[in-house]
């Protein structure tokens, strides 16, 4: 130790002892350390070739096993679809109870029917929907075969004229239920786009002035009402049209008559 003392005296290499490591200078420590070491650096390379190697058997396993067996991917499919369903019919029970008393005003003259019967659906449409109107010519058999009551809701979102109709049919309805349902009628079993002329037609047979939603008043009423339809809508989260509730179930889509049937009774 002198003399490496007397070389550093020499060469003015005075760091020597303070980064000679431990092990160096204390002998006994050496052998541990280098072991301790040795042994993670070991462990470290057996857990990553063979974490490596299980992986990739394991994921070759798995592309033969589903190359084999498509039906599992399919089935899985099925099940996670019925899943989503469950778990959006549940959410929908809630939100149509909380929303009941909504959902069930005709106040505004909307329905068609029976206006007492204690069995109901609430269509959502949009007058420029094609299965809103294949839907309508459906109801009515409905309607005619089980004297149920069908109360509609504006659900205008396909067109700024969707917003028009659904306007004028709602100052239809301000005159009486039969007036709406002679627009709603017109309107629904109409061919092809809903122009000037025809509008001009419908609303001259049942005595409405154009004008009056150019009427502050008037137009502030009816904007007031249709808001309230959209709303309901979304707070129930329709995705689009036509939408039925009935009971304590949202039906997205177009159904048939039958199947209405079914789950009305």
């Amino acid at each position: 130790m002198r003399e490496r003392a007397e070389i550093g005296k020499q060469t003015g290499l005075k760091i020597l002892r303070v980064v000679t490591p431990l092990w160096v200078q204390v002998p006994p420590l050496a052998p541990q350390f280098i072991m301790i070491n040795f042994t993670s650096i070991l462990f470290l390379f057996l857990t990553i070739a063979c974490s490596s190697a299980f992986s990739g058997s394991l994921e070759k396993k798995i592309e033969q096993f589903i190359l084999k067996n498509p039906e599992v991917i399919l089935e899985s499919l099925k099940n996670y679809e019925q899943k989503k369903e469950e778990e959006i019919q549940k959410e929908s029970i809630i939100k149509i109870k909380n929303n009941m008393d909504l959902l069930l005003d005709d106040s505004n003259g909307l329905y068609s029917g029976n206006k007492n019967s204690d069995r109901t659906i609430i269509k959502f449409f949009d007058y420029n929907c094609s299965y809103c109107r294949k839907a309508h010519k459906d109801i009515d058999k409905v309607i005619e075969k089980e004297k149920i009551k069908v109360i509609y809701k504006n659900f205008p979102i396909l067109s700024d004229n969707s917003v028009y109709l659904a306007k004028l049919g709602m100052l239809a309805a301000e005159k009486s239920v039969k007036s709406f349902n002679k627009f709603y009628k017109f309107i629904n079993e109409s061919n092809g786009k809903i122009d000037k002329k025809k509008i001009k037609k419908i609303t001259e047979e049942l005595d409405i002035d154009l004008e009056e939603l150019n009427n502050p008043i008037t137009k502030n009423r009816i904007e007031k009402k249709l808001k309230n339809d959209v709303d309901l809508a979304n707070e129930l989260g329709l995705r689009g049209t036509p939408a039925f509730v009935v009971g304590e179930e949202i039906i997205f889509g177009y159904v048939e008559v039958k199947e209405l049937l079914k789950k009305i009774n």
